[in-house]
């Protein structure tokens, strides 16, 4: 389907771990590329791998400062944000900073543990450590950002975060049933099979580290695929599709989403 571009700028916010690029491998697989290709005007801000929301929204607000060049302009730009797993609660820390040198149009998540995920619970207090290692071992040293997505703390996060008047909040998300040679085998079992009579938003369907009910934020626009991980949402599905997960194509879900501002922020039209 053809799809309708925005003349404002998008603004890429990478989750956790990761950073724009690693090892020279862009953390969104030639999304940026594509949507530029396609005439949008596209940054992606680089912030800590494993700092918390706090310092990593700083960093987000500083980060766009700099990329935009604010401080030689005399107007301020509009900016769509779109964010990947914790990319996107950095966002909706960032929009309550005073004195913003931007405008924030919208919030659109991507497999973001709006209420928590119960991984960050077992990282926290290593109640399972044969599970703890079966995690990516790109979490090692990351605390403070595991610390700030258990589903305690996103509790508080959320009661004192609201959403902003004026800015409107998307969000999608994924799931999948990998084979037992996944990376992310462990993980998917545990937030599926169990449950939490306080908490239960974090458990269920998943991506292998977000259920489906913990990523609904804003105006849910539905699971993307049932067949992809919280890897392939941000284009590296490839990498496990011999282990159940699949060669999404993310690039397509980036300029979907991109549409979806362009028409009901924006007001556009074909």
């Amino acid at each position: 389907m053809p799809y309708i571009s925005t003349d404002n700028y998008v603004v890429l916010c990478h989750g956790f771990p990761g950073t724009d690029s690693m090892m020279g491998l862009s953390y969104f697989n030639g999304i940026k590329d594509d949507l530029t290709s396609r005439g949008c005007k596209v940054i992606t801000p680089k912030v800590s791998m494993t700092g918390g929301i706090d310092e990593r929204a700083k960093q987000l607000d500083s980060q766009i400062g700099k990329l935009l060049d604010l401080h030689s302009s005399s107007t301020k730009p509009d900016l769509h944000l779109i964010c990947h797993s914790m990319g996107g609660l950095d966002a909706r820390r960032l929009v309550h900073f005073s004195g913003l040198g931007y405008n924030v149009l919208s919030i659109t998540t991507v497999s973001t543990p709006h209420y928590g995920s119960p991984l960050a619970s077992l990282s926290e207090g290593c109640v399972s450590r044969s599970l703890c290692q079966l995690l990516p071992s790109c979490l090692s040293g990351s605390e403070k950002a595991m610390n700030d997505t258990t589903p305690e703390r996103m509790a508080i996060f959320n009661a004192r975060y609201q959403n902003v008047p004026g800015i409107k909040y998307f969000s999608v998300t994924s799931k999948f049933h990998p084979f037992i040679n996944h990376i992310l085998y462990a993980t998917n079992r545990f937030i599926k099979n169990d449950t939490d009579s306080k908490y239960p938003e974090a458990f269920g369907e998943n991506d292998g580290m977000v259920s489906v009910n913990s990523a609904k934020w804003g105006e849910f626009l539905g699971v993307v695929s049932d067949k992809t991980s919280h890897f392939g949402v941000v284009g590296w599905g490839f990498l496990g599709i011999l282990a159940g997960d699949s060669n999404y194509d993310a690039k397509d879900m980036y300029r979907w989403l991109v549409d979806n501002v362009a028409r009901k922020v924006e007001g556009k039209a074909e």
